[in-house]
């Protein structure tokens, strides 16, 4: 009841005094320890706070710091190992309600933990990565981390401390890669040991998210960690305090850590949320963005909605690495089916396409296979749809000018008739062949154009009428065309205003009958 709850809450502030006034009372950390443990909800936070403090006194003291000689006084050591032992389990009290149900309970205790640290640090001389890296593990791993427990640890530390973020990076990547070493050079192998829990998986890509890249004047969480020790060897010092002040080491760090994520097995949801914003969060500050190549590549393979959200990060790849991909065409072709004019990334899939046929240097053969393939799926595509690769086929027959054959290809005649020869094999476009280079579509027309221009709506026939006259217009700006929707062309159609009224009846009628009519003869209204 809250009379006993009062009356805990003031015997935890009588033993925090005990405590913190004479070192005869540390046997009272045990029961403050107790009551935090309680159910009582009150009472335990009040007792998790006075520990905090209490423990940060003894960090200030060195009560807590090992022995730095044999020699010191046995009864010392002996009290240090002990309160060092109840330290521990203080931490794995604040780690285990990090799984508490409510949040605000999560949150307090990730702030006691990183003050703890915070403390442990500022005493050592050094960052204590052992135990952030267990607070990282605790966070990302537990099944019942809230979202504001995430978002405090990405924006109110990760994000706000350099030490915290490079730190944060390396624990991501010893605990998806175990054999992950900060230190070690180039060319190590990461091979996981047990499989990572699925929570840790959608935790990890949400705070991954949410982490901004360092930027210059960021402070730091454990301020010892950036002077150098002098009981330390300059290399040691260097590696633990310089690291969190140096670009190189973050940019390091970050990369080990996204492609250490990327090992990892990601549910369909998080695999397309993550090639969605790959070309812009993770590849412009990579130490070396080719090694997303194999990551990349396979995204790509892999066919449907996966392939189309993978070209902006292999676009990126290519054009600003470099990058050498056998067969890119080839693949980017067999990408253009039936199904491309109904996912919802199909303006993004647009939008690539046009950059990567805009080269002069692309062979005629392949601008053709192209531009037979759209005009062709524009039969069988929605209204939407068949505008874009309308528009499409225009501009790529304006940048490819030795491609207009495919709208000048004269039909054959029979010369006693005079009448057209038609065959069902008269198109030798092949559109079973994988190949651009095999499918004949440079000897083929586009006789779909003049399909589309007897299309249904009007709107379609219009523009695919632009083939019958000569190519003076300026290519289409094919931002216009990708938002279109069913939705969108009704209200376009609504909220037309007619130039002039449609015909209606001329005359109104008088009444329900005309004069004559049998039905009048016998009945009056």
């Amino acid at each position: 009841n809250e009379e006993e709850s009062r009356t805990l809450v003031a015997r935890v502030h009588a033993l925090e005094q005990n405590v913190l006034s004479s070192h005869q009372h540390l046997n009272d950390i045990v029961e403050i320890q107790d009551i935090a443990a309680s159910d009582d909800g009150e009472a335990a936070f009040t007792a998790a706070t006075a520990l905090g403090r209490i423990y940060a006194a003894l960090w200030a003291k060195g009560l807590l710091q090992r022995a730095k000689t044999d020699t010191a006084d046995a009864a010392a050591q002996q009290v240090g190992d002990w309160l060092r032992d109840q330290y521990r389990k203080y931490t794995a009290q604040l780690r285990a309600q990090l799984a508490h149900s409510e949040a605000p309970v999560q949150v307090a205790a990730l702030r006691l933990l990183l003050q703890m640290l915070d403390k442990e640090g500022t005493a050592l001389g050094a960052f204590p990565s052992e135990g952030f890296q267990e607070v990282v593990a605790a966070v990302l791993g537990g099944a019942r981390s809230s979202e504001h427990l995430l978002r405090a640890l990405a924006e109110s530390y990760v994000n706000s401390y350099d030490d915290l973020r490079l730190h944060f990076y390396r624990s991501v990547a010893r605990l998806a890669s175990p054999d992950y070493d900060p230190f070690a050079g180039r060319g190590r192998r990461h091979v996981r040991g047990e499989p990572v829990s699925p929570a840790f998986v959608q935790n990890a890509h949400v705070v991954l998210g949410q982490v901004r890249v360092r930027e210059a004047g960021a402070a730091l969480w454990v301020a010892q960690a950036a002077s150098q020790n002098k009981s330390q060897g300059p290399s040691q010092s260097k590696s633990q305090g310089g690291a969190a002040l140096s670009a190189a080491a973050h940019t390091r760090a970050f990369s080990e850590a996204w492609l250490a994520f990327l090992r990892l097995p990601l549910t369909p949801d998080i695999f397309k949320q993550v090639l969605l914003t790959i070309h812009k969060r993770v590849i412009p500050h990579m130490g070396d963005a080719k090694q997303l190549m194999d990551f990349l590549s396979s995204a790509y393979e892999a066919g449907g909605a996966v392939s189309l959200l993978a070209l902006n990060g292999l676009f990126t790849l290519i054009s600003e690495h470099n990058l050498n991909y056998p067969q890119f065409y080839e693949k980017l072709y067999a990408l253009l089916d039936r199904n491309l004019f109904h996912v919802k990334y199909r303006a993004r899939f647009f939008r690539l396409l046009e950059v990567f046929l805009a080269s002069s240097h692309l062979p005629a053969y392949l601008i053709a296979a192209f531009a037979k393939r759209l005009a062709r799926l524009a039969l069988f595509a929605p209204p939407a749809g068949a505008v874009t690769a309308v528009a499409m086929v225009y501009n790529l027959l304006k940048q490819h000018p030795s491609c207009m054959v495919l709208i000048h290809r004269m039909p054959e005649y029979d010369a006693a008739t005079g009448e057209e020869i038609v065959s069902s094999d008269d198109d030798p476009y092949d559109a079973a062949e994988p190949s651009p280079a095999k499918s004949c579509a440079l000897q083929s027309s586009l006789w779909e154009l003049e399909t589309l221009q007897h299309h249904y709506y009007p709107n379609i026939a219009t523009l695919a009428r632009i083939f019958n006259e000569p190519f003076h217009k300026p290519q289409f700006q094919l931002e216009d065309f990708l938002d279109h929707t069913y939705a969108t062309f009704f209200d376009s159609d609504t909220l037309r205003k007619p130039k002039k009224a449609p015909a209606l009846a001329t005359q109104p009628p008088a009444g329900l009958t005309r004069a004559g009519d049998a039905l009048g003869d016998f009945m009056a209204f």
